[in-house]
């Protein structure tokens, strides 16, 4: 029973490894708006040719028009 709760308590803690502060901006609503993004999976701070800036995996940094930078608040 204890080891079940105990596991109960540090789940939250333990789902979301990697976190990272972007700033967040889009065309229609978000302006300069502080992202805070968490994943199980490394994730970067993102701005597009477009001037779109968010967060994302990493994934989506190789895609042309995408410059990623890994510290929080880089794209800001």
């Amino acid at each position: 029973m204890r080891a079940e709760l105990l596991l109960l308590l540090l789940l939250p803690l333990c789902a979301a490894q990697f976190k990272i502060e972007c700033i967040g901006e889009d065309f229609l609503i978000l302006r300069k708006q502080l992202l805070s993004c968490s994943s199980k999976v490394p994730q970067a701070c993102y701005t597009r040719v477009t001037g779109e800036k968010g967060c994302t995996t990493l994934n989506f940094c190789k895609s042309q028009g995408w410059k990623c930078c890994h510290e929080n608040r880089c794209n800001a």
